[in-house]
C-alpha cells in the first residue's frame, strides 16, 4: 500500500511544482502590471477587475469540480499579495 500512497504523492509533488512554476511567470506579469500602474498613477487595487476575475475563478473552479470557495481563498491570497507589491511600487514611484 505504500507504493500507492507514494506514487500519489510523486503526482502531488509534480502537480506542486507546475503551481509554482505558474505562479512565478504570474507574479512576473502582475510584476509588470504593478510598474504601469505605478508610472501611470494608477491605483493598486481594481476592484472591478477583482470582481471579474472573481467570479471566471468560480466558473472554472464548478468547470473542474473544484470547491470554488477553495479556489476563491487561494486566489484571495494570491491577490493580496500582488495589491501589495502594487503598492510597494506605487510608493517608490511617488516623490516625496
Amino acid at each position: 500500500m505504500t507504493t500507492g500512497l507514494d506514487e500519489l504523492r510523486q503526482n502531488i509533488d509534480s502537480i506542486d511544482n507546475e503551481l509554482v512554476a505558474l505562479l512565478a511567470k504570474r507574479f512576473q506579469l502582475t510584476e509588470e502590471v504593478g510598474r504601469y500602474k505605478a508610472t501611470h498613477n494608477l491605483q493598486a487595487q481594481d476592484a472591478s477587475r477583482e470582481a471579474q476575475q472573481f467570479l471566471k475563478i468560480v466558473q472554472l473552479s464548478e468547470a473542474h469540480g473544484l470547491n470554488a470557495s477553495y479556489a476563491t481563498a487561494i486566489f484571495r491570497c494570491v491577490m493580496d499579495q500582488v495589491i501589495a507589491r502594487h503598492e510597494e511600487l506605487r510608493n517608490v514611484s511617488v516623490p516625496r
